[in-house]
């Protein structure tokens, strides 16, 4: 019987050695469990935004070069360039900055003093009527192949001059000036004409001026009865490139229903 006994405890302790062993190799062989992760968040489709969202912005505020041709030139490197002749800048914007560091060494080169030039600016007035008007004085020869232009767009045939303003001023600068053109009739008040220029440039050619700004203007007596006067003000505006030398009509203003002011301007420039 004890040698029965021993037999059934070893058959035991080699059951359970080998049940334990089992154990731990299924424990070694199941798959821990792995951390969980969010499932993907669906797709949307691309948003509407602008290819370039952000960009780079200046404004450079000339000191010679003109800003017109300042901003033409800049549009050469792919920037949006927008002038302010009053304030005599270009506002550059670019989406890429790099651009405008180079935009700016450009401006350093091209806004630099040049050979000084001075411009001188004449204003004609000129009253254009169906029939001769008793005022100014007659047109001087060299103004008929322009009279002849006029008559055709006009159907006027007969031009009086009522005066002549000149200014002078240096490149890049404005000026004006006033002057009187003898009464409407004896006891009247004098006429009063005027010429105002915002700026006046030369292009590179040298031989174009571009006015800015212009105004010219006319205060003409209006008889009101009993020896008294109102004023009719006739004015006209202009922004023009001129020829040097060349006499231009940048502008027309009714008077009355038989007549009709026309400005005439010619520009030269003189070093």
């Amino acid at each position: 019987m004890v040698g029965v006994r021993f037999k059934i405890d070893s058959v035991r302790k080699r059951f359970w050695l080998a049940a334990g062993v089992l154990t731990c190799v299924l424990a070694a062989q199941t798959p821990k469990p792995t951390a969980q992760t969010a499932p993907p968040k669906p797709q949307t489709e691309p948003s509407s935004a602008p290819e370039h969202p952000g960009g780079s912005q200046r404004v450079f505020v000339l000191k010679y070069a003109d800003p017109a041709q300042t901003a033409s030139l800049l549009r050469a490197f792919g920037a949006r360039a927008v002038v302010d002749s009053e304030a005599h800048a270009v506002a550059v914007m670019t989406v890429f900055p790099d651009t405008l560091a180079a935009i700016d060494d450009a401006i350093q080169r091209l806004d630099v003093p040049t050979a000084a030039l001075n411009i001188e600016l004449t204003a004609y007035f000129v009253i254009g009527g169906a029939a001769p008007s008793p005022l100014g004085s007659a047109l001087p020869k060299d103004f008929q192949p322009m009279t002849a232009e006029l008559t055709k767009v006009s159907s006027y045939a007969n031009f009086r001059l009522l005066d002549a303003l000149t200014v002078r001023m240096r490149a890049g600068q404005g000026a004006d000036t006033s002057g009187t053109a003898g009464t409407v009739a004896n006891g009247s008040p004098m006429i009063a004409t005027g010429l105002r220029v915002g700026s006046a440039t030369v292009a590179s050619d040298g031989a174009t001026v571009r006015v800015d700004r212009l105004t010219a203007s006319v205060k003409m007596p209006v008889a009101a009865g009993n020896n008294q006067y109102t004023s009719s003000d006739l004015s006209l505006n202009a922004d023009e490139d001129l020829k040097d030398g060349e006499r231009v009509v940048v502008g027309r203003v009714g008077m009355n229903r038989d007549q009709a002011l026309f400005l005439v301007l010619l520009a030269h420039v003189a070093k």
